[in-house]
């Protein structure tokens, strides 16, 4: 099983069940695919179908032009490389759980749930890659993760602050290029999942936490009025 199936899965089932009551794995994996596919989900989903089109007309010169570290060194794109392991990803994911765990768990379940459909399509696909090692390339694992956690980053705070993340997303994409691991086909592919359900887990998480009112009485008469949060889920 690849390495970062294991990291995903691993945090998936150690890390949420001590951060939230009651936790439903099954329940929040089915609600993150669900609404992958909502309105704005539908029109990611279709612009990166077409775009993957677009770019499997270009692989051939795109693969020319980057192979062999002919754009970015091979010193280089070791970063990017380590950045789309997963492992970058997880670690972030992980202290957003334990700093804002409101956004952090909902990250995590796009990131999972990404990389598990990801590696479905690996195999589905089994396309090999232009360095001939493996039939793995369709989709990008590395370049899913990256954007993965880059719309997470746009959920949970904004723009501003995700635009480092959307910079190493593309930054990461770039160097499978250049590694000759993969065609820019393929990159666009794994933009697009990530993207895709990196957004998904933020909505049924919406309604989370209801604030409800309590009324305190004393002896028959209102004594103040205090304000409850009660889980959804």
């Amino acid at each position: 099983m690849n390495k970062k199936i294991i990291i995903c899965l691993t945090s998936f089932f150690l890390i949420t069940p001590l951060c939230a009551e009651e936790y439903s794995v099954i329940k929040h994996g089915k609600a993150t695919v669900t609404q992958a596919f909502d309105t704005t989900g539908l029109l990611i989903l279709g612009g990166g179908v077409a775009l993957t089109f677009v770019a499997l007309g270009l692989d051939s010169q795109t693969h020319d032009a980057w192979r062999n570290h002919q754009q970015i060194s091979a010193d280089v794109s070791k970063y990017g490389d380590f950045w789309g392991t997963g492992i970058p990803e997880a670690l972030i994911i992980g202290g957003q759980i334990y700093y804002d765990q409101k956004n952090g768990i909902p990250a995590l379940e796009g990131f999972v749930v990404g990389g598990v459909v990801t590696h479905s399509l690996k195999l589905i696909t089994a396309r090999r890659r232009p360095d001939s090692t493996t039939a793995t390339a369709m989709p990008s694992g590395h370049t899913q993760a990256a954007f993965s956690l880059a719309a997470s980053m746009t959920e949970s705070y904004g723009w501003k602050t995700a635009l480092p993340f959307w910079g190493m997303g593309v930054f990461t994409g770039l160097t499978r290029l250049a590694d000759n691991a993969h065609c820019l086909s393929d990159v666009v592919a794994g933009a697009t999942v990530g993207i895709l359900f990196g957004r998904a887990g933020y909505h049924h998480h919406q309604n989370d936490i209801q604030i409800q009112p309590i009324v305190l009485f004393n002896q028959g008469q209102v004594n103040g009025l205090q304000m409850a949060l009660k889980k959804q889920w």
